[in-house]
């Protein structure tokens, strides 16, 4: 992993009313990954550091929203209901949260999914909060979010062509439009048999052609699963069940497309 920082002004951290977001104690910093671009920020001083990262996956419209903070939860996994807050603009996003705590490190951490054209909205926020049904609640301020996402998307783009895509094309053509549903392109039935023998879970992240009559061309993994047949079997599925209305580019042309997802394999 390759790691940028795009700020040099250190912020010192503040004490503030309960409700007030969190001041930044660190830089902004881009951490180049296999399958994205993270761009984070540190909050408070050693030991006690809460960080907020924001993944936009380079292709489509998804924003992962990733928190760490110190101490452990009652519970070491657990998914809750939450809201993610934008402010100056008031708007909202209901997601699924999960919380993971990390022995090792003694820390806790959330990732919140959230889909849209949310990602354009952050970059013109001021601060963000995320709100969880338990009752945590966390708000960080969040200068400086015009060179964040130039740094980000530079780093988005070395992405794209690393994966053989031009990424002049995120411009060029609109988002394509499935003609189901994607989750259920995939379903516990494509559960592979020698995954299912050697209890075999993970995450995968694919990324797949959309050839301009709107099927789906090849498919390649850029996080694996740690397990060949539950990747293998991700790709056949999206193969198989993937179908999109007609693409075309911003003149009304037939145009190719990449779209991209992370997929949980869990055992039912």
């Amino acid at each position: 992993m390759r790691t940028i920082a795009i700020a040099t002004l250190l912020m010192q951290i503040t004490t503030a009313p309960n409700d007030a977001p969190l001041a930044p104690s660190g830089k902004w910093t881009v951490d180049y990954a296999n399958a994205g671009c993270i761009l984070s920020r540190d909050y408070g001083t050693a030991p006690a550091v809460t960080s907020i990262g924001f993944k936009p996956f380079p292709l489509g419209d998804t924003l992962e929203v990733i928190t760490v903070s110190p101490g452990i939860p009652a519970k070491r996994y657990q998914k809750l209901k939450g809201t993610l807050t934008l402010q100056p603009s008031g708007e909202t996003f209901q997601s699924d949260i999960t919380v993971y705590g990390i022995a090792a490190r003694n820390n806790t951490l959330t990732s919140l999914n959230a889909e849209g054209d949310i990602a354009a909205k952050l970059f013109r926020s001021t601060s963000v909060s995320i709100a969880l049904a338990d009752g945590t609640h966390k708000s960080f301020a969040v200068p400086g979010m015009r060179g964040a996402a130039t740094a980000l998307r530079a780093c988005q783009d070395d992405l794209l062509k690393g994966w053989g895509i031009d990424p002049t094309e995120r411009d060029r053509v609109p988002t394509p439009i499935p003609r189901t549903e994607i989750a259920t392109w995939l379903s516990t039935d494509d559960y592979p048999s020698e995954a299912l023998e050697s209890h075999s879970e993970g995450t995968v992240v694919i990324v797949w052609t959309i050839q301009p009559n709107g099927v789906v061309g090849d498919c390649r993994i850029v996080q694996s699963s740690g397990s060949k047949p539950l990747d293998d079997a991700t790709c056949r599925a999206f193969k198989k069940r993937g179908r999109y209305s007609p693409v075309l580019d911003r003149d009304g042309k037939p145009a190719t497309a990449h779209a991209m997802r992370k997929v949980v394999w869990s055992l039912p």
